[in-house]
């Protein structure tokens, strides 16, 4: 039986869009730009390789029928292409959501980016215990076989977004083509296509499964985004040619990326629709009253919410920087381990963070992963840490003078996520579990001064750049799953899925005298695809 997500195909659409004024790109650059010239020419000289196999090469079907059985899945669908047979045209689609009922939630509202943020919280007149049925993704796409060497692909998705009426809306997630082998073992990818940091082949997404139950650690945490307008080289730099018949040849694969960092976003000013903005910002604030009855005094209530929605507008971010994200990996035994390293950059030229001097600011991310599957049981990790040079202010209180002075440090945001599936009954009954550790700011600090004039009588106070964890610094947050995975269809394109889903806030450092807290729900997850 496979793994949920194994079965369908993969992608997200978080975005991490850090926004800053910045300067060109120097050192950074040229390192990436040299890394993927090094790339390219290793895989050059593969493809110029003319060694004849010693031993007869495995057939591209016996090789995906390997991969269907070491994946215990009815297919291996790749993020992005989704025709029930490869190399057809054809639409595709899947859905997944939940009927959810939330034990516990943190009073305060806190965490970073994860779905239920803010849920249970008693100090804005929710209910105590909200429950709720929810899609919390829809795709519809479609791919298109061009010729022998060029297809196109194109996907429309709901992941929760509301228009002004609060009516469900989709968006334009994937839009690209391929030029397949452009030189051999590699293809070319141009548009807005999935990033290589988790939902690529042979990264974390898609080896771990299970996306319908929850993000991989870094799309929870909006550490970097799921998708990405650029240009993308992946392929394979070394297969072994001395494979037996009937297995999977050991391989080094990459995958080399350029991209806007704007997500889902389009670039202001290249578009042709934000001209009218003229670099500035244009906000409307709607606002809409809802008649309810107050959990806390059981009478009936009135709570106005507002909402703002802001015109794309011109950024200095995405009109310049660009990111670059590298991935290497091996694939061996059988097609059954996967070992990756993973690494990105982008640098903002000199940021002022609240200081009269500017500072080079640089996020540089580093990963690594394993993950292991066969058809028994699969079990699987990451860690990683993403680096803002200059990114954190941190100011400090002098004893002596009674003054405060400022200055700049790296910030540091880190985490690790353990995973595993295992069989209960053959095609019909997975269990799963995982278990996240995630620190928002490795640097942040509460030392208790009497005569501090700083908040909360801090002897130092820290503010971060990074645009996901500037409020949540003090906290460290654990996440916790597990749950079955039932199928009753013999194609397995229908999932339904009970499981516990736990998240904890964890203060440490008494900054706000707020008390560790979590959030528990128990859930029932369903998902269905077409093809």
């Amino acid at each position: 039986m496979c793994s949920a997500d194994f079965c369908i195909r993969q992608k997200h659409a978080t975005t991490s869009n850090i926004k800053h004024k910045k300067m060109k790109t120097k050192s950074s650059t040229k390192i990436m730009l040299a890394l993927a010239g090094s790339l390219l020419a290793v895989g050059s000289m593969q493809a110029q390789s003319t060694t004849p196999s010693t031993t007869p090469s495995t057939t591209p079907s016996t090789v995906d029928s390997l991969k269907a059985l070491n994946k215990n899945a009815i297919s291996y669908i790749t993020p992005g292409e989704g025709a029930a047979k490869p190399g057809t045209s054809g639409f595709w689609g899947y859905a997944f959501g939940d009927y959810a009922y939330m034990g516990k939630g943190d009073s305060a509202g806190r965490g970073t980016k994860q779905q239920y943020k803010g849920l249970g919280a008693n100090n804005n007149g929710q209910n105590t215990h909200p429950n709720a049925m929810e899609v919390r993704r829809a795709y519809l796409g479609y791919d298109y076989n061009i010729n022998s060497k060029f297809s196109a692909y194109a996907l429309m998705a709901y992941e929760g977004d509301q228009d002004v009426s609060d009516n469900r809306t989709v968006y334009l997630k994937y839009i690209y083509f391929k030029w397949k082998n452009i030189f051999k073992g590699s293809d070319l990818k141009v548009g807005q296509q999935a990033t290589n940091s988790f939902a690529a082949d042979y990264n974390t997404e898609p080896e771990m499964g299970y996306r319908s139950i929850e993000k991989t650690i870094l799309d929870m945490h909006g550490v970097d985004g799921s998708s990405d307008m650029g240009i993308d080289l992946n392929g394979k730099l070394w297969t072994n040619k001395n494979t037996p018949d009937g297995k999977v040849p050991t391989f080094i694969g990459y995958n080399i990326m350029m991209g806007n960092n704007s997500g889902n976003n389009p670039v202001a000013g290249f578009t042709g629709n934000a001209t009218s903005v003229s670099g500035q910002s244009v906000t409307s604030t709607v606002n809409k009253t809802i008649q309810g009855i107050s959990s806390k005094t059981g009478k009936d209530t009135t709570i106005t919410i507002s909402s703002s929605q802001t015109a794309n507008p011109f950024n200095t971010t995405t009109d310049n920087a660009k990111k670059f994200r590298g991935m290497l990996f091996v694939n061996t035994l059988n097609n059954a381990l996967t070992i990756g390293v993973y690494a990105d950059v982008i640098n903002y030229g000199n940021i002022y963070h609240g200081t009269s001097t500017g500072y080079q600011d640089e996020v540089m991310t580093n990963k690594v992963y394993a993950v292991y599957n066969s058809k028994w049981f699969g079990i699987g990790g990451e860690w990683f840490m993403q680096t803002m040079t200059n990114g954190e202010t941190e100011t400090t209180f002098n004893d002596a003078t009674k003054k405060t002075t400022t200055d700049t440090t790296s910030a540091e945001q880190t985490g690790y996520s353990i995973f595993a599936h295992a069989t209960i009954i053959q095609n019909r009954l997975n269990i799963f579990a995982r278990y996240d550790m995630y620190t928002p700011d490795n640097k942040y600090g509460y030392t208790y001064d009497a005569n501090s004039t700083l908040a909360s009588h801090a002897s130092e106070t820290f503010t971060e750049g990074f645009s996901n964890t500037s409020s949540v610094s003090p906290y460290k947050e654990t996440f916790m799953n597990f749950g079955l995975d039932w199928t009753p269809t013999k194609d397995k394109k229908v999932h339904i899925m009970p499981n516990v889903w736990y998240y904890g806030i964890k203060n440490g450092y008494g900054s706000d005298q707020l008390a560790s807290s979590n959030y528990m729900l128990c859930r029932v997850t369903f998902l269905f695809a077409f093809n």
